[in-house]
């Protein structure tokens, strides 16, 4: 049984979602420019990119963003970010500046909320560790490529072809002037397989690693916008840094000045434009405030109790632990990470299979789904026999 629209209410909502259309940007990515894999039939009022949003917040590592670091791991302290926080911190302020741009705000809220998927247990951090076990066997872990290799290739969601882009190309860590879309991006999903391979080993150069749409342009910069204050408001919270020991430039150096400021700069050097851009003034302040933070706090975060070496051996136990399962019984695998994949069980016994003759790439998989403290007591409960 299911409930119809009122011919009236769909009219109504047809005539809006065109008005709204209407008022675009010329550069503005359409809900028809959607790519898929499999065609989607959108319904009236659960558009393309609408329907991308609620995928994401129905995934299981959707979820998991609570239990993950943004910076400071294992806080008990509830005002400290975690990456719910952060993903939810960049989509409202991608959707503030993208609705003053006249940008697919749908489509904005669905790369935001996506774009940190692959992060791995304990932020950075842990992505630099399992990227040490990775290389060991001849690829590399990056945490956007791994949120790509997630929607596209783990549980094959059918997400569309901008999202997945955004995603693979948001790079929180490069700050640029000026963010103009790739025009050789969001073609094919041929493309996409391609770019994937590179980026696993590597090879994927920075020109390459931008995104097809303005409004995955524009999540890039707000994921900087969003951390650059909140990391100093969380560092001020744990008492680990003061506000007054930041410099006072012209962004300021309290959360809600960087974000208003560093919005207003790129809505004024952006609107009516095909790219993303700060004024002259605006990007220096913004590396100013960048190299404060690593000064005094990205070199100060390991507040936890585990050391690097420590957390590295849990790593490479946890490992070495699902590796070996993998090329024998698959016992781990499939108690403790089949069922929690995905909901459609076809599309995750596609991906094990494909993966069963790449157990590295199961275990780091695996692995890199895990919380914070589910990675601790994995690795208490199975390596500490």
């Amino acid at each position: 049984m299911s409930i119809s629209l009122d011919e009236n209410a769909e009219k109504l909502i047809t005539q809006n979602f065109e008005k709204r259309d209407a008022l675009l940007s010329p550069y503005a990515t359409k809900d028809g420019d959607s790519i898929r894999k499999y065609e989607y039939k959108p319904k009236m009022f659960r558009r393309q990119f609408i329907r991308d949003c609620e995928v994401v917040l129905n995934l299981p590592l959707f979820n998991r963003y609570a239990g993950k670091t943004q910076v400071y791991s294992l806080q008990n302290n509830d005002d400290i970010s975690t990456r719910a926080y952060h993903v939810q911190l960049v989509s409202r302020i991608a959707r503030t500046i993208g609705s003053a741009l006249s940008l697919n705000c749908d489509l904005i809220e669905a790369i935001a909320l996506a774009h940190d998927l692959g992060h791995c247990p304990f932020g950075h951090r842990g992505e630099k560790l399992l990227d040490n076990v990775a290389k060991r066997h001849g690829y590399r872990f990056f945490h956007h490529v791994q949120g790509a290799r997630y929607l596209y290739q783990i549980i094959k969601c059918d997400m569309s072809l901008q999202v997945i882009d955004g995603v693979l190309c948001h790079n929180g860590e490069e700050v640029l002037q000026c963010y103009a879309p790739n025009g050789n991006s969001c073609k094919t999903f041929d493309s996409l397989q391609r770019k994937l391979d590179l980026a696993y080993t590597s090879r994927l150069n920075d020109p390459s690693l931008m995104a097809g749409t303005l409004e995955g342009c524009l999540v890039r910069i707000a994921d900087v916008i969003a951390y650059i204050g909140k990391d100093r408001q969380d560092a001020e919270k744990l008492k680990l840094v003061k506000f007054d020991e930041y410099s006072d430039g012209l962004l300021g150096r309290y959360n809600h000045q960087i974000i208003y400021n560093l919005s207003v700069d790129i809505i004024n050097n952006s609107i009516g434009k095909n790219y993303i851009a700060m004024s002259d003034e605006a990007y220096s302040a913004l590396l100013k405030l960048k190299d404060e933070n690593y000064e005094k706090i990205y070199g100060n975060s390991n507040v936890d109790g585990y050391c690097d070496e420590d957390l590295q051996n849990t790593v490479d136990d946890v490992f070495r632990l699902i590796y070996d399962d993998t090329k024998e019984s698959c016992k781990i695998i499939d108690k403790y990470y089949r069922p929690y994949i995905y909901p459609n069980k076809d599309r995750v016994d596609e991906y094990i299979e494909e993966n069963l003759k790449h157990p590295e790439r199961l275990a780091i998989d695996m692995i890199a789904g895990m919380s914070d403290k589910y990675l601790l007591e994995f690795h208490e409960k199975h390596c500490k026999k």
